[in-house]
């Protein structure tokens, strides 16, 4: 009796997904997302980061030379030639993040928290714009209702940078972030800051309080607030136009280092469950405090990072931990089921890697079932410590291809589960950061593919040029008013030919 032979290595349906996504981004959401109307620039980053990620540039389709398993790459379907977002739909996708924008800096997350444009005048007749809140001796009806309007946060903001360059104009990549506030966004960015090196999500003068930094203790925060810091401030020194003040790079780095906990994970601090989400953006954050602000994309070694992480070792052991073997459900009575996709083994020793499993899952915390982000999550942290190698990926990918994408194009949370955007978007960049063919190479750090990040690349260069010119303009009109004023040129200017 012979062996049966092995199941062909699944393959991913590009064409199946884009139709998934173009539903997503042409027909209304399904009823469900009501929930999630607060996080419409969230949905809009999910579906137009998939789509991006399943639409290459010629160039990149087959540029995805870090697959640890190059022998079981698929053909490289050849490059469509309608782009699913057409190109004259762009500038009114633009127009909408762009819209979101507030007053103080930043951007809200939904159409139904803008500052509202016509009541700017009595309500915001106090606006201290720098710093999002009211000036101080205003009328108090006025500090309120300003105040009531700044209802920017951290995620919204970096989603509106993410959507912004994904939807640039092919050939004006250094205009996509035209119009963006970059010194309010980073002054706002700035007040978010606690004392410990913390971030919150979001900024609030109370009356005869003060400043009100709300969010919780949340390493997503921290992470978010690099990856905006990254994205707007570039290399701009004190004193030369366009400078803004940082925010304190070294006390969020310490912040991250102590809430290293006792088994080398990352939570809020070093007392709570670490979670697999946390560890990617601790890791995250600190690579971004120095990372490159031109050629990014090629390989670096972050100091900040490796001097962050106080076990670097117990890091690796415990996202590597995250991994296990995918056992398919029995057929047991409902009562003493287990949950979906995490089967307890006839023994300990059934529930550890080894070569005969074929799905690998991933999940967040310890004893939790799988969940498809989490390969993601962990994917990525740990090829942004460079040990990619350490994820399982042949049986991995067989998990997300075979077990969690759905029919119709998506993938769900669970298996079985029906497809949502967010999980969708993360099975597909966990896919494209392990060198999946076909699909945009994608940066693990910024979430966005690499031909992105090199928009952002010239699209910041871009603001701190424009910032540099509108400070030469107001230089020389105060100039030419002085000499208007003065009626002939000081003899200091004439010596230098002025």
């Amino acid at each position: 009796m012979t062996d049966a032979p092995e199941p062909a290595e699944p393959s991913l349906d590009i064409d199946r997904h884009l139709k998934y996504w173009r539903m997503c981004l042409q027909a209304p959401l399904p009823i469900h997302y009501l929930s999630n109307d607060g996080n419409r620039m969230a949905l809009a980053y999910f579906i137009i980061n998939s789509i991006a990620i399943l639409t290459p540039p010629p160039l990149s389709a087959s540029s995805s030379s870090s697959s640890p398993n190059p022998e079981q790459q698929q053909p490289t379907p050849p490059r469509r030639k309608q782009p699913l977002i057409p190109p004259e739909d762009r500038p009114r996708l633009r127009q909408w993040v762009l819209s979101h924008q507030q007053p103080g800096g930043g951007f809200a997350s939904t159409p139904t928290l803008l500052f509202p444009a016509a009541e700017k005048g009595p309500s915001s007749a106090g606006w201290e714009g720098e710093t999002g809140g009211a000036e101080e001796g205003g009328e108090e009806d006025d500090r309120e209702g300003a105040c009531a309007a700044g209802l920017a946060n951290l995620a919204a903001t970096l989603f509106a940078l993410q959507l912004l360059a994904l939807l640039a104009d092919e050939g004006d990549e250094a205009g996509a972030f035209a119009g963006v506030d970059r010194a309010r966004t980073l002054r706002w960015l700035r007040r978010l800051q606690r004392d410990d090196g913390s971030f919150g999500e979001v900024l609030k003068r109370l009356p005869r309080v003060g400043w009100f930094i709300g969010g919780g203790y949340d390493m997503r925060y921290c992470y978010l607030a690099a990856s905006i810091r990254w994205m707007l401030r570039g290399d701009v020194r004190e004193g030369e136009p366009g400078w803004v003040g940082d925010f304190d790079t070294e006390g969020l780095a310490r912040y991250i280092s102590r809430s290293q906990t006792y088994d080398g994970g990352f939570a809020g601090s070093s007392a709570e469950e670490p979670h697999a989400g946390y560890a990617y953006c601790a890791i995250g954050a600190l690579s971004l405090l120095d990372r490159p602000l031109h050629n990014s994309t090629a390989a670096y070694s972050s100091a900040v990072l490796h001097s962050g992480i106080r076990d670097v070792p117990g890091l690796l052991h415990w996202l590597a931990s995250r991994q296990f073997i995918y056992l398919e459900p029995s057929t047991v009575d409902d009562e003493e089921e287990e949950e979906d996709n995490f089967l307890l083994p006839q023994s300990l020793a059934d529930l550890t890697l080894s070569e005969n499993g074929r799905h690998v899952a991933c999940n967040g915390r310890c004893n939790k079932v799988a969940d498809t982000c989490y390969t993601w999550w962990v994917g990525a942290a740990l090829a942004n410590l460079g040990h990619r190698d350490l994820l399982d990926w042949t049986s991995s990918r067989r998990f997300l291809l075979e077990k969690m994408a759905h029919r119709i194009g998506g993938f769900g949370k669970h298996p079985g589960d029906p497809p949502d955007v967010y999980h969708a978007c993360f099975g597909l960049t966990a896919l494209a950061v392990m060198g999946e063919p076909g699909l945009s190479e994608v940066d693990s750090a910024l979430a966005v593919p690499v031909s992105t990040v090199r928009v952002i690349e010239k699209a910041r260069a871009a603001l701190v040029e424009r910032a540099r010119d509108e400070r030469r303009s107001l230089v020389t009109g105060a100039l030419e008013m002085g000499l208007a004023m003065r009626g002939e040129k000081p003899s200091w200017l004439s010596a230098v030919g002025g």
